[in-house]
């Protein structure tokens, strides 16, 4: 809820507690009240003032606590509209909160250990320097266990881990160990589908191979010694 729509609705309090007073207390009325002789139907009347100042405080004071209530609940009311949320308590995620960082964990470690493992698998023909059709496929799909899903779940997933919501992502030391490998990624798929060139994707590969147990690290994953 934005400032004015706060304000608003805290004046729109302050009219029903009015409102309420007003009706509770009624309209003025004479401070006397009428008290019979006793003298039968013909009997005539008399108005006693005492009891019609004893009436009105009584009155009066009624009306006081129900308009001390009243502000007492426009209070409280007052104050659930002004105050701030809670923020959440600091353990990572876009709101840093550790539910958002857990959350994180769950939609997006099984696609990143899905990802690396298919990287991994690919050790075999870059040592020989080769562009197998297992390397192709890496670089081309876009399911789960690819460079293209791998890519996005990666960075996702490096973004949940901050203590502060106003942190910048490229600020955060995962992100930046997860870019470092993702640009040595990035030239080994330039390497294999628009240069052809296996020496080339092999030295890429190696060099990725080098930073992905600091990123895997950095996102509390296993290094890739366990995963393969």
């Amino acid at each position: 809820m934005n400032g004015l729509s706060r304000l608003l609705l805290a004046l729109t309090l302050a009219d029903a507690a009015g409102a309420i007073a007003a009706f509770v207390a009624g309209p003025p009325s004479s401070s006397r009240s009428i008290r019979s002789t006793g003298r039968g139907v013909g009997s005539d009347l008399r108005i006693s003032k005492d009891d019609g100042d004893a009436g009105l405080s009584s009155r009066r004071g009624w009306v006081r606590d129900a308009s001390v209530a009243t502000l007492g609940g426009m209070g409280i009311a007052a104050a659930a509209v002004f105050s701030p949320p809670e923020s959440a308590n600091a353990s990572g995620g876009a709101t840093a909160g550790g539910v958002y960082l857990l959350s994180a964990k769950q939609r997006y470690n099984r696609r990143v250990t899905s990802g690396v493992t298919a990287f991994l698998s690919l050790s075999g023909a870059m040592a020989e320097g080769k562009i197998s059709a297992a390397t192709k496929d890496f670089f081309s799909l876009d399911t789960e266990g690819s460079w293209k899903d791998l890519a996005a779940a990666g960075y996702l997933l490096s973004n949940a881990f901050r203590t502060s919501s106003g942190t910048p992502p490229d600020r955060l030391p995962s992100v930046k160990k997860w870019k470092a490998f993702m640009a040595e990624v990035e030239d080994m798929k330039k390497a294999v589908l628009v240069k052809k060139s296996g020496k080339g994707a092999q030295r890429s590969y190696e060099n990725a191979v080098g930073l992905l147990d600091e990123y895997l690290e950095a996102v509390e994953l296993p290094p890739s010694a366990e995963i393969v």
